[in-house]
């Protein structure tokens, strides 16, 4: 026993060794490269359970679960690093401090309740095989796992709330309903808790909001009023009782808020449409003015620049180059806010970026204070950069600023 705990101990602590002195030192990252290393970790991801599924270890409905799983972690990871990846990362010695502590304590806790000190041997390898045969687990055998610990251990809110899900991800409504009240009952007054569990609720009627879900989301609205997911069911809820002006008091006020989410704005604003349909255009346009009048109004902005090539890089430029310029967001997504596409022969140039050339109405320049500026002479003709191209960039550009922005071509990529 002590040989064994003494091992895991220098493991743990020579991983530690490889890791903590990064945390000590800062770090530059853009939030592209946040995204990357999430998409490219998904790809390993997916590729290992492939193999996994091929291999037998596990079965098709354990691969389909993860699979799903895995998808909605890289749209939330994609999501939170377009809203809040710093551009700068300071150092961590704090976190370093608390990894070389928590670290061991947090191992040796899951050892202590989920390991067995006697498979070091192998001996217990062999009891299982000889009793289990070989070691896959399906989702079945995983779920009925989490069923006999939770008969344990009642009083688990995070094994009800993972089991609720469960059901909830495999289509199991009716047996997801009465693990998400157990957790709902263990951790009252949560607004997400109490909407998914009234999700669950609706799938089981036939995904009806008016029936048992009605009461669970009206409660959850009282907690949150602002809730994204909250609003979009009460909505929903509204216009199932064919109260359509309450739905679309709803979704307008939803609307500004899914941002970048391109599929969710699209479903949204096809059901907004449906239900005015359902209104006189009189009762629709004093509902707008209403909400526009609540909303104050963002001025239009933009950005007046004077585009250069330096001198020295004269000669590596040809008239029929693409020049790009255009703006974009200091943190969150690539895509411009504003562009304009011009042939490298009209260099100098002025040029104002503006609201209307923004590509999305929730991405436009007046919606943020500051971005950055970005000059490119293409020889493809494509606005992303190849080797050999030229650009230039000037970064925190105060949108409120009335000054022309002098913007250098100047760097060879």
């Amino acid at each position: 026993m002590l040989a064994f705990i003494t091992t895991i101990a220098l493991l743990i602590l020579l991983a530690l060794l490889f890791f903590v002195p990064a945390l000590l030192k800062p770090k530059e990252l853009e939030a592209e490269t946040f995204d990357q290393q999430n998409i490219q970790i998904a790809k390993d991801r997916l590729a290992e359970l492939k193999d996994d599924l091929g291999k037998g270890v596990i079965d098709q409905s354990a691969y389909e679960l993860a699979k799903e799983e895995l998808e909605k972690n890289l749209a939330m990871d994609l999501s939170v690093s377009q809203t809040t990846v710093p551009g700068e990362i300071q150092s961590s010695k704090g976190l370093a401090m608390v990894l070389m502590v928590a670290v061991p304590l947090v191992a040796l806790l899951i050892y202590s309740q989920l390991g067995r000190y006697d498979s070091i041997d192998g001996s217990l390898h062999k009891q299982q095989v000889a009793e289990e045969g070989a070691p896959n687990m399906s989702i079945e055998d995983a779920i009925r796992k989490l069923e006999q610990r939770l008969q344990k251990e009642p009083e688990n809110p995070e094994g009800w709330y993972m089991l609720a899900r469960t059901y909830a991800a495999t289509q199991q409504y009716n047996k997801a309903v009465p693990a998400y009240a157990k957790t709902v009952e263990l951790v009252p007054d949560n607004a997400d808790l109490l909407l998914s569990y009234a999700d669950a609720l609706a799938m089981s009627e036939g995904g009806r909001m008016s029936g048992k879900a009605r009461p669970v989301i009206e409660q959850a609205m009282q907690i949150n009023p602002d809730h994204m997911q909250g609003l979009w069911m009460s909505g929903m809820l509204s216009n199932e009782l064919n109260d359509y002006k309450q739905a679309l008091v709803h979704w307008y006020k939803l609307e500004p808020q899914l941002n970048n989410d391109i599929e969710s704005q699209t479903q949204l604003r096809s059901m907004i449409v449906m239900a005015e349909q359902n209104l006189t255009p009189d009762v629709v346009e004093a509902m707008k003015q209403a909400l526009q009048q609540a909303v104050p109004a963002v001025a239009a902005a933009e950005i007046k620049l004077r585009v250069s090539l330096d001198p020295q890089l004269k000669n590596k430029v040809n008239a029929g180059d693409t020049l790009f310029v255009f703006a974009k967001a200091m943190q969150g997504p690539p895509m411009p806010l504003a562009a304009v596409k011009k042939t490298a022969d009209v260099l100098p140039l002025d040029v104002v970026l503006n609201d209307a050339m923004a590509m999305m109405p929730a991405m436009k320049l007046s919606n943020f204070e500051q971005v950055k500026v970005v000059a490119l002479v293409s020889r493809s003709g494509q606005p992303g950069a190849q080797p050999g191209d030229l650009y230039g960039e000037v970064m925190s550009v105060d949108i409120d600023s009335t000054q022309t922005v002098n913007l250098i071509i100047n760097t060879v990529k």
